[in-house]
């Protein structure tokens, strides 16, 4: 039975995968007596860390007809956008700024239509624990709020990402970023002093664009391989619906066969008058069952040799933007360097970093303003400082996974804790997925993630 003082469910993060997971019990759940809250540190819900920038220079790196919030409403983004202009359609890569808002009208609309209640609060949680004989769950807020909820969703997003040995002498200073998502903190470094991004993905390029645009100065990207993401094509496709791959039906599937599999089917593309990204695509449907056929050896051998090709490939940058990065490489405002950091001083004015050259004995050093950690989020749970994060790792109610990308989850998304057994009605959705399934970080995954918790949650409460 329901006590008044008890919410029904509690999503604690109001980025994406909360805001679409509330949005989904909302549609789904007809009971007008239900109780939703839905808690977030500051940002209003459906912003979170990817769309809480309000600078239209940040683009989507998905095209806007696969970006649809709603698993099973294609066209609900494309939609939207139309409201603000006609002329975008499903090919149009459109500012993070506007899909910010869409999250937030679709909430809206959704909150609108429900008979139920739905409560947004900001604040910091500390700890979530259950209560020993009903099982209700206590949130504790770091304002002293106590919160008791049948049943919470965690709904963590991206960390900061984890500070390399290297680096942490730099980490005391003034002028190393170790948040590369801090926009304000980007426009504000010195305007004529080089600097050194650590790392080349997503998101140095989106650091090194936010420099860039409050001053134009040198910006050095350095990574292990030297890799840069590719471009999306100026026409991006819908991807194509093809059956698990006959070539990797395989008793015992390896890093190699799957790699040999994606070249041999980019070459047959092209030699057809395609594009290798069709054979990207495709496959993208099916990396949940391809690292869930992999051993625990051949996922680490993924991590250790061949996730930085697969990264570049698949995670690409918008037409516009990659067309931006390639004037700023030929113009020598920003380059790329291939290699390992050795160690790094502080010195005046900014650092010393020394660089071993890859595939050589050669080192280089340089000197530089300002160092940005982009080296991605932190996903390994036992370094991760966040108070919510080790109150539940010090109690046993979360397990990190062996590749310490992620945490373990049931087939109902709650959480395994630490005597290997589901939490009772402590669940999870959001990046840290990728443990079980690797692909899980993006809205065309993500979606799919928030409607089946959704449902599993929904049926819970039917039983």
């Amino acid at each position: 039975m329901r006590e008044s003082d008890i919410v029904d469910i509690a999503i604690i993060g109001g980025g994406y995968s909360g805001t679409i997971t509330a949005v989904h019990l909302m549609k789904g759940a007809p009971d007008p007596a239900m109780k939703l809250l839905l808690v977030d540190r500051a940002r209003p819900g459906g912003r979170g860390l990817a769309y809480g920038t309000w600078d239209d220079n940040f683009l989507l790196n998905v095209p806007a007809g696969n970006m649809s919030a709603l698993d099973g409403s294609p066209q609900h983004f494309v939609d939207y956008c139309r409201t603000i202009d006609p002329a975008f359609n499903e090919g149009s890569f459109v500012s993070r700024r506007i899909y910010g808002d869409y999250l937030q009208h679709t909430l809206r609309d959704a909150q609108q239509h429900w008979p139920g209640t739905l409560e947004q609060s900001a604040g910091q949680v500390m700890s979530v624990r259950p209560e020993a004989v009903s099982g209700v769950l206590e949130i504790r807020l770091a304002d002293g709020r106590l919160i008791r909820a049948a049943k919470v969703v965690l709904a963590l997003g991206h960390f900061a990402p984890k500070v390399p040995f290297e680096l942490r002498p730099a980490a005391q200073g003034g002028d190393y970023i170790e948040n590369p998502w801090g926009f304000s903190a980007l426009g504000s470094l010195p305007d004529h002093l080089p600097v050194l991004l650590v790392g080349s993905g997503l998101t140095a390029i989106d650091a090194l664009f936010r420099i860039h645009s409050n001053g134009n100065r040198k910006v050095t990207l350095l990574s292990r391989k030297g890799l840069l993401p590719q471009g999306h094509r100026p026409t991006p496709k819908q991807p194509a619906h093809v059956p698990f791959p006959r070539a990797l039906e395989k008793p015992s599937l390896s890093v190699l066969d799957c790699m040999r599999h994606l070249r041999r089917n980019a070459q047959r593309h092209l030699a057809e008058g395609g594009d290798w990204r069709d054979a990207i695509n495709e496959l993208r449907a099916h990396t949940p069952e391809i690292w869930q056929r992999w051993s625990g050896r051949e996922r680490k051998k993924f991590l250790r040799h061949a996730v930085g090709y697969w990264d570049v490939h698949r995670h690409r940058l918008a037409p516009v933007a990659d067309s931006r990065l390639k004037e700023m490489l030929a113009s020598g405002s920003a380059d790329i360097l291939a290699g390992r950091l050795v160690d790094c001083t502080e010195e005046e004015g900014g650092y010393a970093v020394r660089i071993r050259l890859r595939g050589s004995e050669k080192y280089r050093t340089l000197t530089v303003g300002a160092i940005v950690n982009c080296t991605g989020p932190n996903a390994d749970l036992a370094t991760i400082s966040d108070p919510l994060i080790q109150q539940l790792l010090t109690d046993g109610l979360l397990v990190a996974d062996e590749a310490k990308i992620g945490l373990l989850t049931g087939a109902s998304y709650e959480v395994i804790g630490s005597n290997g057994e589901p939490v009772r009605n402590l669940f999870y959705v959001g990046p840290m997925l990728k443990a079980g399934f690797w692909e899980a970080i993006a809205v065309p995954e993500l979606r799919q993630h928030t409607r089946q918790l959704a449902q599993e949650l929904i049926r819970s409460f039917a039983r």
